[in-house]
């Protein structure tokens, strides 16, 4: 085993509120961002508009898995509400203001940073694979919580506009890192996204239990721990020749 992949929302880091207000203060953060510039805007009509384009760019988003950045979303709402973008920048720092916020409502698990720093001692070469609307945001995240230290790559289904469990976005990062499927495993607590898509192209897999399981999937981790500071054992078991299969 070479290499370590992992999943960032809810594997190495949690939202300390409720997603549902803090989707409500980024919508704030955007409305004000907006006047600020001296865009007019009617923010009950404007969030409505923005919600709904949201909402369906997150089903397409789970029906094709691709991503529709929030970039393109950010602009579409403005255009549907009749409204001309100030410059070609404005989407991409509205997007930067509407997650401004949230960035900061991530909080670190406790088993992160132990588990991160025993894999780098290790050896293990380290990577990031996130579904994100916010390319930015997670690289944001990750420096705030100095994790970004830790990890050669990060890839983003925003930045390539696939989700997992596509293959392409797994073999992007292994690509980075130069390993083949075999030679890695993936970390992350979605059975669906992080178990089902590694499993597919030929990588082995953890799952993390923060959450109930949220898919009837058919996929099978290799190895369910209840916390992270689990895996590192369970890496040197598997390459000392342990591994179930």
């Amino acid at each position: 085993m070479r290499a370590v992949l992992i999943d960032v929302g809810d594997t190495l880091v949690h939202l300390d509120h409720p997603w549902e207000e803090v989707f409500q203060t980024n919508l704030q953060a955007l409305h004000n961002y907006l006047s600020l510039l001296g865009v007019s805007v009617d923010a009950e009509k404007f969030t409505e508009r923005f919600v709904r384009i949201f909402n369906d760019a997150s089903y397409r988003a789970d029906l094709f898995k691709i991503e529709i950045p929030m970039e393109q979303i950010i602009s579409k709402a403005l255009r549907k509400s009749g409204l001309q973008p100030l410059g070609v920048d404005l989407p991409t720092n509205a997007m930067i203001e509407f997650y401004r916020h949230e960035v900061e409502a991530w909080q670190l698990y406790p088993d992160t940073v132990e588990t991160l720093s025993q894999l780098s001692k290790d050896g293990y070469a380290m990577g990031v694979i996130s579904n994100a609307k916010s390319d930015w945001a997670v690289h944001a995240i990750l420096r705030r919580r100095r994790l970004d230290r830790f990890f050669k790559t990060v890839v983003t289904s925003a930045a390539l506009k696939i989700r997992k469990p596509r293959p392409e976005i797994f073999m992007r990062a292994l690509g980075d890192l130069d390993v083949s499927p075999s030679d890695a495993v993936f970390i992350g607590d979605s059975i669906h996204a992080d178990v089902g898509g590694a499993k597919h192209v030929g990588m082995y897999s953890i799952h993390v239990l923060r959450k109930p399981i949220e898919s009837t999937s058919l996929s099978r981790p290799d190895a369910t721990v209840t916390s992270l500071c689990e895996t590192p054992t369970i890496l040197a078991e598997w390459d000392n020749g342990s591994r179930k299969s």
